[in-house]
């Protein structure tokens, strides 16, 4: 696995790439504009070859674009889910500007509809959003979820009904939270567990699915529910978890980005980093 980290991409997108060497990365992810607001951003040519041409004289390996957090493919309120389907192709459209690899998003929640009225939305939004942005190379990736709030996600029966809802179609992919995946949960403290979890993946969505990882500890014991993301090690999964995670052969390939707090509250940092490089190098 490559170690990356969600950065800032303000004061111009290009200086994401340097926030991320900056932080020891080997991959990135940011927000294309302001994760609040509706307004899809697109950015210059000059800002955008700014950017690919420092990609290429760095040594990040996979970029990902994170969609905002306002996005809801389930909304029953039609408003928002026209928004939420514009903000989807926006962000796509950033990505293909950018060269990004991917983006991932937050597919929303039924709001107390049920998973199958959910879904049904969510497969007319993906169906649109998928047209749109038409042969596009980047994938589109879905993130599973902790589970609150009637969030659609939670496990990958869940997952695999969204990609099958839209014909399997190829240019989906899945981001797989660690914390997400632990709060719902799947109990990934050891190998064994890390591997059955890895099993019911590959039965249900098929491992070639799945694009990156989202590397975050969970302040919240297995099964909560609950979304609170903690600092590497020092929450309930530790530090024999994520050794295991970022040494498995299966992920060998796959960028692991981080979202936790940092130690000084203000994101991630060198020091999250480095736990997880220095775990992958004990092995």
């Amino acid at each position: 696995m490559y170690i990356g980290a969600h950065v800032r991409a303000s004061g111009g997108v290009w200086k994401a790439i340097a926030n991320g060497v900056d932080l020891g990365c080997e991959a990135i992810q940011f927000f294309a504009g302001s994760p609040r607001t509706w307004k899809p951003r697109l950015y210059t040519e000059r800002d955008a070859a700014r950017f690919r041409e420092a990609r290429a004289a760095s040594p990040i390996r996979f970029v990902l674009i994170h969609t905002i957090y306002l996005i809801n493919l389930a909304s029953t309120n039609e408003d928002f889910y026209e928004k939420s389907v514009t903000a989807l192709v926006g962000a796509v459209a950033a990505a293909e500007q950018l060269d990004a690899d991917a983006i991932v998003t937050h597919v929303g929640s039924h709001q107390g509809a049920g998973f199958a009225a959910g879904l049904e939305r969510v497969q007319g939004a993906l169906r649109r959003a998928l047209d749109e942005v038409g042969d596009s190379r980047v994938r589109v990736l879905l993130e599973n979820t902790a589970g609150a709030g009637g969030t659609m996600g939670v496990d990958f029966t869940e997952l695999a009904a969204m990609i099958e809802a839209v014909d399997g179609d190829p240019r989906l992919g899945l981001c797989l939270d660690t914390a997400h995946l632990f709060e719902a949960g799947c109990d990934i403290r050891d190998r064994a567990g890390l591997d059955g979890a890895l099993a019911d993946l590959d039965a249900a969505c098929g491992l070639d699915r799945l694009v990156c990882l989202h590397l975050n500890d969970s302040k919240t014991p297995l099964g909560s529910n609950r979304d609170r993301h903690e600092n590497i090690g020092d929450g309930d999964l530790g530090l024999p978890a994520f050794a295991e995670i970022v040494n498995h052969p299966l992920f060998a390939d796959l960028p692991g980005i981080l979202e936790v707090p940092g130690v000084a509250g203000d994101g991630p940092d060198r020091d999250n980093v480095e736990r997880l490089l220095a775990l992958r190098a004990a092995r």
